[in-house]
């Protein structure tokens, strides 16, 4: 004889199709995103780079943004240290200070606003993953992973 009752069986089937149903609502996070308590991070990537390169340009997208802060570092062992780049920006001055605003969305690009990694330690190579710590002024600081996603420009 079977041991468990068949209305028990059905109850426990049906919880489990329930959860499963659920769980499909909810967004689920991608291997690309990474979360402070006041925003997303999408996808943090660069190119691949020469063997004598000593920069490399960071680019990845803000969003979701439930409370405005600042980005005011990065952290990898693959630089020395890293800065804010791009249009209207001071080429002479190290250090990151990105306002990312309430409500509104940031992307930084290769042409437009972006992070420069300094002092490369080592070539960045297509295809490999590596540490990178984003340092915000209000939040907490997240851990996420630098993608080397593209070939290099030249």
């Amino acid at each position: 004889m079977h041991s468990t009752p068949l209305p028990r069986r059905r109850l426990l089937v049906a919880a489990t199709a329930a959860a499963a149903g659920l769980t499909g609502w909810s967004r689920s996070a991608q291997a690309c995103d990474f979360f402070s308590s006041r925003l997303r991070i999408w996808h943090p990537w660069t190119r691949a780079t020469r063997v004598d390169a000593d920069t490399a340009t960071l680019c990845m997208r803000f969003d979701e943004v439930q409370k405005t802060d600042r980005l005011i570092g990065v952290e990898s062992p693959v630089c020395g240290g890293a800065r804010l780049a791009g249009p209207k920006t001071d080429a002479q001055v190290k250090g990151v200070d990105l306002l990312i605003r309430e409500g509104q969305e940031l992307t930084l690009t290769e042409d437009g606003l972006h992070i420069e990694l300094l002092d490369l330690q080592q070539p960045l190579q297509i295809g490999r993953s590596f540490p990178l710590r984003l340092l915000f002024a209000s939040g907490d600081a997240v851990n996420a992973q630098l993608n080397v996603d593209f070939a290099g420009l030249r």
